[in-house]
């Protein structure tokens, strides 16, 4: 049976303390929550073109609007785990402050360095974040001649999403000896795919008539 959030959120903070346990906890639910919402905009938009066929055959205005809100949703989300520890001093929920909250030495070692490889693959979204979503960069909109924003792709989400995975994970081996798979979590019920299934039902239906 599976856990409960609360059941989970008990056992991080008996194993890992009181200081580090809500951190994790924390951090653990936002990986949770991004592999989720991207697993969704794959099921809708990354499954082959017979999927986009029938997106764009019930409305595609409205799932071109989704489908850059699901990915600019993701790209900040990636932006903001990888923001640094403290902003204009007051402490961020990221990554870099989980490194700095674990107290044995090899172990915040060893997740700093996952947390700079974080870093690396999100690069792009930052940038998105800083001149095109938080923001809107003066030049990027006005000049064509402007360096254009790092290239966004699923390749680079799937990328992000690893590295951040990959820094829960480091720190659930060394506590628990288990790592999570963020990626294949069993989705809830009345996911995409479940909203595919009724479109299909729909656009027959609208065809036979």
């Amino acid at each position: 049976m599976a856990q409960t959030g609360q059941q989970v959120h008990d056992e991080h903070l008996r194993a890992l303390g009181p200081e580090l346990g809500p951190i994790y906890n924390a951090l653990y639910n936002e990986v949770r929550w991004l592999h989720a919402k991207w697993n969704q905009c794959r099921i809708l938009f990354a499954l082959g073109q017979d999927r986009i066929d029938l997106l764009n055959g019930v409305a595609p205005f409205f799932f071109r609007l989704l489908q850059d809100a699901l990915w600019e949703d993701a790209v900040l989300h990636v932006a903001r785990l990888n923001d640094p520890p403290r902003s204009v001093g007051k402490p961020n929920l990221s990554l870099s402050m989980l490194a700095e909250s674990v107290n044995d030495p090899v172990l915040s070692g060893e997740v700093a360095a996952l947390v700079e490889g974080a870093k690396v693959a999100a690069r792009f979204a930052k940038d998105w974040r800083n001149r095109h979503l938080a923001h809107r960069d003066l030049a990027l909109a006005l000049d064509s001649r402007a360096t254009p924003l790092s290239e966004g792709s699923r390749k680079k989400m799937r990328l992000a999403l690893e590295a951040s995975a990959a820094v829960l994970n480091r720190v659930e081996n060394h506590y628990f000896r288990s790592k999570t798979s963020f990626a294949h979590d069993v989705p809830p019920l009345g996911d995409a795919e479940e909203l595919v299934h009724y479109l299909q039902i729909a656009l027959e239906d609208k065809r036979r008539r």
